[in-house]
């Protein structure tokens, strides 16, 4: 999660200094961001009723909010709703586990 933000802070200044670079930058923070997402996916389809771990449920929950900014940068706006579907998840699981109870 942290990954798009030090691509970032390393992409836009050689966007800004090389603006050839810049299409091919978009690219590749476009694909960080669905990688990074795709690595939230798999840590929830591993843990998706995990009670004691506050902190992972934090992480993943915050984090993935967090990337959206990223995903905004990579100038595809859809892509910005992505990491938005892992809060989503999440609060289906807690239903889920609310009403097994």
């Amino acid at each position: 999660m942290v990954a798009p933000w030090v691509y970032l802070a390393v992409f836009l200044p050689v966007a800004v200094l090389a603006p050839v670079t810049a299409r091919v930058g978009v690219w590749g923070l476009r694909v960080l961001v669905v990688l990074a997402v795709a690595g939230l996916i798999a840590v929830f389809v591993r843990h998706p009723h995990d009670d004691q771990d506050g902190d992972l449920t934090f992480t993943m929950g915050f984090g993935s909010v967090l990337m959206a900014l990223p995903a905004l940068m990579g100038l595809f706006w859809p892509l910005a709703l992505l990491p938005l579907v892992v809060p989503v998840l999440m609060i289906g699981a807690a239903v889920h586990r609310r009403l097994r109870r």
